[in-house]
């Protein structure tokens, strides 16, 4: 248990209004908040404490007091002179922003979930397992408010669901909130100073400044065409049924009998969800392979293979099926609207995801996205505005390597994959195919994250149809690779800093602060992923070493153009409502969509341009009535 040195419930507005006063006059204070259950658009914020510092604790009860202390909790989350320190602060801005229906201009906020993902960059601990080939398994660590309470103050504390609302009147109900609150400021005070001797503030104040951003996306939501879906799901389920027919048909005729491992008949029909019969049967058609994979499989169909080509549709229909009933049963009933719950730190790399449903399943190019993609609708009167970055990872990448072909490239507005086509095959730009142009973009995006000779002929021949043999495969690495000098000898040095160590800072109540030699990699604005290493062993792998850096600066960039649209454009008129494959989605009004589209673009290509200096960066605006457009 934690002592207070005083817990004060706030039976009347005069007393609220002097904590709030406190609050102010000290220039920090913690924040929890309980509510009546999970949803912002169903569920209501009923119990708030505020923590200050020496130990004081207020709690306002939403039923005494009234309606009023949403408002003020939102002018709260608003004024930029008290720096707020909460736990998960996205859902507490959530249900503030459902509440009191407005985009909140939320300012000063330290989030310690989210500070404490940041220390740890990545770092694990290894468990064992049950499972005889992997005896090992990897335990990251708890980043619960009652875990972090443990590890830095050791403190137990209760970390009980408060979802049932007769709780909420019991003195046990107030006290319980009072420990989580009252812990606030003693793990800030900690993982401040963190932060400080990792030297992450930077990353710190990114991810607290993008906290707005992903409540505004998970409360706004997005408009799904319901009956269109229905209609498509229902074309889906029976080109899968004729796609199955199609295979078993095949497979009988072919006299094909599945078995188990026993040798004991099972089925007379192929099952084209299990590996082994796909195997079993592609073999005896004389097809010599190691696995099932789509690449594979790919491969096969554009060899001419008729199964092969029916089971990659039957597999691309399937996945298409998923996504869509996900999303038709997660559609609200208060609005009509999906609304995804983003996870901002979720990844080693940083990188934002999605669940419930993840919008990063929306298919982006390919067969079927566009009759998906069409499914999603801005409401009456509004327009979607969309935008991405133009070759953003290879930008990155030209940054972190230093590059001078692929910097000129850039500066001089070249097309890189085009460019890169040329010094490959020799060719002058005019005398460039569009299929050596394809070839050319896959191993530009393949090879800077280290990829082998023998997935870039696999890649090129599934993808695109081009046949290229294992040598020419291995000759248009060794031409990548001297064309852009600069990324052989960044990669050289990455895998060299795999056996190179430096100290990173961690803390526990009985060790206080300490560091440890670890691996570990930074984006270009700082932030770390270490891996940690068990006796003599590295944990990280070369792609790992090549990849962290490139996708973490992209992280690090969609969440810096998310905070800025948060701060200069979000406002009744418009309203970031997604970020998919790293896209950022505005829903606006038709009659501003212009003007709207016009401060976006510039706004991701300025933070773009000013991060990767002096590398430039391109961003594509579209004003579209559906996604498909």
């Amino acid at each position: 248990m934690i002592s207070f040195k005083s817990i004060t419930l706030a039976e009347s507005q005069e007393r609220w209004r002097h904590a709030l006063q406190e609050a102010e006059r000290s220039e920090i204070c913690g924040l929890a908040l309980s509510t009546t259950g999970p949803d912002p658009l169903h569920h209501e914020i009923r119990l708030a404490c505020l923590a200050l510092p020496g130990k004081c604790v207020y709690i306002a009860d939403r039923l005494a007091l009234g309606d009023g202390i949403i408002s003020d909790l939102a002018g709260l989350i608003e004024n930029a002179k008290i720096k707020k320190v909460l736990y998960d602060a996205k859902t507490a801005l959530s249900f503030l922003r459902a509440s009191e229906k407005r985009t909140l201009e939320a300012s000063n906020l330290f989030d310690l979930m989210l500070a404490s993902e940041i220390c740890w960059g990545g770092y694990y601990d290894l468990t064992l397992s049950l499972s005889p080939k992997n005896p090992w398994k990897k335990k990251p660590p708890d980043q619960s408010l009652s875990a972090l309470a443990e590890r830095h103050l050791g403190i137990m504390i209760t970390d009980e669901k408060e979802n049932e609302s007769e709780k909420y009147s019991t003195e046990n109900a107030q006290e319980c909130l009072a420990q989580k609150a009252a812990v606030l400021l003693p793990i800030y005070c900690v993982l401040a100073e963190l932060l400080a001797k990792n030297d992450l503030q930077r990353i710190a104040d990114l991810e607290f400044r993008a906290i707005p951003s992903l409540a505004e996306m998970e409360v706004t939501g997005i408009r799904l065409n319901a009956t269109e879906a229905r209609g498509l799901v229902r074309d889906l389920e029976g080109e899968v049924c004729n796609l199955v027919w199609t295979m078993q048909d095949e497979a009988r005729k072919k006299g094909f009998v599945t078995v188990t491992h026993d040798g004991k008949r099972l089925s007379y029909y192929l099952n084209p969800d299990r590996q082994e019969d796909v195997m079993a049967f592609l073999r005896r058609r004389g097809y010599s392979l190691a696995s099932s994979r789509a690449e594979v499989m790919k491969g096969l169909a554009a060899a001419g293979c008729a199964f092969a080509e029916a089971l990659v549709r039957y597999r691309h229909d399937c996945y298409l099926l998923a996504v869509l009933d996900h999303w038709i049963k997660r559609i609200h009933p208060k609005d009509g609207r999906v609304h995804p719950h983003y996870f901002q730190i979720p990844s080693t790399t940083g990188r934002i995801s999605c669940r419930d449903p993840n919008a990063q399943q929306i298919p982006r190019t390919g067969e079927g996205a566009g009759s998906v993609r069409r499914l999603f609708l801005p409401a009456p009167g509004k327009r979607f505005v969309k935008a991405d970055f133009s070759t953003i990872e290879l930008r990155i990448m030209a940054c972190l390597s230093q590059d001078r072909a692929m910097r000129q490239a850039f500066s001089g507005g070249l097309d890189l994959h085009r460019l890169t086509a040329c010094r490959i095959s020799g060719k002058t730009p005019d005398e460039v195919t569009a299929k050596e142009r394809q070839a050319a973009k896959i191993m530009n995006f393949l090879l800077i994250y280290g990829g082998s000779a023998q997935t870039l002929q696999y890649r090129v021949q599934s993808d695109y149809g081009v046949r290229m043999s294992a040598d020419e495969a291995e000759e248009a690495k060794e031409r990548f690779f001297e064309a852009y000098s600069g990324i052989r000898e960044w990669q050289e040095k990455q895998v060299m800093a795999m056996s190179c160590t430096v100290p990173h800072s961690f803390h526990n109540c009985v060790q206080g602060f300490f560091t440890l030699p670890l691996s570990c990699t930074r984006t270009v604005l700082g932030r770390r992923r270490v891996w940690p290493r068990f006796g003599t062993g590295l944990t990280a792998s070369r792609f790992q070493m090549f990849n962290t850096p490139c996708q973490g600066t992209g992280a690090d960039l969609i969440k810096l153009v998310m905070a800025e649209v948060c701060e200069k454009i979000s406002c009744q008129d418009a309203k970031i409502i997604g970020s998919i494959h790293d896209e950022i989605l505005l829903e606006v009004t038709e009659e501003r969509a212009e003007e709207y589209a016009r401060r976006l673009k510039e706004i991701m290509e300025r933070v773009g341009s000013e991060l990767l200096h002096p590398v430039p960066v391109k961003a594509e605006v579209k004003i579209l009535t559906t996604l498909e457009e």
